[in-house]
């Protein structure tokens, strides 16, 4: 709950490390929540991972809802963030840590409040640095996460390669747990797929290939971004227990819309939606409830310098969002 984690006070509309929590958790109050080890939310997972957060349960508390994974390509080779193992210490997850610490070595609080300013429109938006360690294929990155006071549900993810960094085909930053909200629509241009149909037949443990979508089968907005999302197919997801008697997978808040969007003028003719699929939990053979759903859900282009992607969490639906299905 919202009460456990931050202080009271004037100044508390920004959730920042230091000032308003004891914990590197970063947002606007009643909007999407970021978070890097150690802090995060209801089972928080794997290192490696940024935690996303949105006040789903009764009584505006917040819930896990999804990771975002960072994921490089070097001449074909792709990097995992968390599955590496971190030549730091030799735990599995590569580090992440924010910008402004002593080293990261010493990144054990992350306690880094990042940068408020008021932008000339009068839009507050909160900035933060985020290190990553690293990869095994040579990629080295950073990431700078930021969000505005006007779109409290969004933030947005620009990416930097670091000066001794391979030279990357992709840095790809896919949100990872679909599963959890099992989410089953995914939202294009005038049209949904159902993941029941595109993998009804897949019964393996592993994870199922991903499916493309190119540009031109994505939806575009009325400012002429680019959107794609994701939706559960269930009336009420908090009704069901994936495992029985326990809160493992639980998910127990309000359904969500979860999106990807790049802002218009800043994507290529590559762009496209990727999406892949799993008929059992992560590292389970427990099928899952109403059966196969999305697990990777990204969009993808060549790499540049500066690369943008907006990840959004809301309440509304994709109607309200300004997407429709045939």
């Amino acid at each position: 709950m919202l009460q456990g984690w931050f202080a009271a006070g004037a100044d508390a509309r920004w959730i920042r490390p230091g000032l308003t929590t004891n914990q590197p958790i970063w947002g606007l109050r009643g909007g999407l929540l970021f978070a890097i080890p150690p802090g995060g939310f209801r089972g928080s997972g794997p290192r490696g991972l940024i935690r996303l957060g949105y006040p789903v349960l009764t009584n505006a508390g917040y819930d896990l809802i999804n990771f975002i994974a960072v994921e490089p390509v070097v001449k074909g080779r792709k990097g995992f963030s968390e599955l590496e193992f971190s030549r730091l210490d030799g735990v599995q997850g590569k580090r992440i840590w924010a910008e402004g610490l002593a080293s990261s070595g010493n990144a054990r609080t992350n306690h880094v409040a990042g940068t408020l300013s008021t932008l000339a429109s009068g839009v507050e938006q909160l900035e933060v640095t985020l290190r990553v360690e690293r990869f095994d294929n040579g990629a080295h990155v950073r990431l700078v996460i930021s969000q505005q006071s006007g779109a409290p549900d969004e933030i947005q993810l620009a990416i930097y390669a670091e000066p001794d960094s391979a030279p990357m085909d992709y840095c790809i930053l896919t949100a990872t747990m679909g599963n959890k909200a099992r989410t089953r629509l995914l939202w294009l241009r005038g049209e949904t797929v159902s993941s029941p149909k595109l993998f009804g037949s897949y019964h393996e443990t592993a994870s199922a290939a991903h499916s493309l979508y190119p540009l031109d089968r994505l939806h575009r907005t009325a400012m002429g971004d680019v959107l794609v999302a994701v939706t559960t197919d269930e009336e009420n997801p908090a009704a069901t227990f994936p495992f029985p008697g326990t809160q493992r997978w639980y998910y127990g808040g309000a359904k969500v819309t979860q999106f990807w969007k790049k802002p218009s003028g800043t994507f290529q003719i590559d762009l496209l939606a990727a999406v892949n699929a799993r008929y059992t939990y992560w590292k389970s053979s427990q099928p899952i409830p109403g059966g196969v759903a999305f697990e990777n859900f990204e969009l993808r282009e060549r790499f540049y310098e500066g690369q943008r992607f907006i990840f959004g969490i809301t309440s509304k639906t994709p109607g309200e969002l300004g997407m429709s299905a045939k």
